[in-house]
């Protein structure tokens, strides 16, 4: 397998960097307040290693060929320390959905397209990050599934895009574009439920090599199934 196959999908071109719309600015999730210590770097820098090592190990040689002791010597860190981030190689989840919903945060900064565009968007580019990574993505999310602990563990997997999520629907109901009167926290979990419903489902099927599926859903997520009066 090529090892360059886990790769980032959201270079940002020249004309991305130059979209401005300072009015209402999408910012980058972040977790907690004030400047981040040395220690809180220095951990962060680990958890950073342990991730993108276990990622390059993976592309090398598949997921299941690929054990946290592996992950452990290629990164120089101790099996406590990995434990002390990830409870095992399935909660890397977390870090990947991060790495995307960061990127993807960075592009939405400024973007003016509406709040539908900018979910299409989101979903696409999941999509597209999901289909370059399927062949480890697809055992990851799986193993994820099989956990004892997966219900409690899925809303920390998905805290990254619910944040971005509730952002643009909060953006929406301000310009109008969408209902107000509904929590954008409770619509953002509604739309990350129904996603990463959608994602276990694209884990037993090839996924759609196009944006059609992508569009369908957002179709559903906005207007429902009810047909519209002409």
């Amino acid at each position: 397998m090529d090892k360059n196959i886990l790769r980032s999908s959201f270079v940002k071109t020249e004309e991305d960097k130059t979209i401005q719309d300072s009015s209402n600015p999408i910012e980058t999730p972040e977790e907690g307040g004030g400047a981040p210590t040395r220690r809180s770097r220095k951990k962060e820098r680990t958890r950073r290693e342990i991730y993108t090592t276990a990622m390059s190990l993976f592309a090398e040689n598949g997921y299941d060929g690929v054990t946290i002791e592996d992950i452990c010597r290629n990164a120089n860190v101790a099996k406590a320390t990995f434990f002390l981030h990830f409870a095992n190689k399935a909660a890397l989840l977390r870090d990947f959905n991060d790495e995307i919903t960061q990127a993807l945060a960075e592009k939405l900064s400024g973007h003016q397209g509406s709040a539908e565009e900018q979910l299409i968007l989101l979903l696409s580019s999941f999509r597209e990050a999901w289909v370059q990574n399927a062949p480890v993505l697809q055992k990851m999310l799986r193993d994820f599934i099989d956990q004892p602990t997966m219900l409690a563990n899925a809303a920390a997997v998905n805290e990254s895009i619910a944040a971005l999520v509730t952002e643009i629907v909060r953006r929406g109901q301000k310009r109008g574009e969408l209902r107000s009167g509904i929590s954008p926290e409770l619509a953002s979990i509604s739309i990350v439920s129904s996603w990463s419903a959608i994602a276990a489902w694209w884990n037993e099927i090839d996924v759609p090599n196009d944006d059609s599926a992508s569009m369908q859903i957002i179709d559903i997520t906005l207007n429902g199934l009810k047909k519209r009066s002409e």
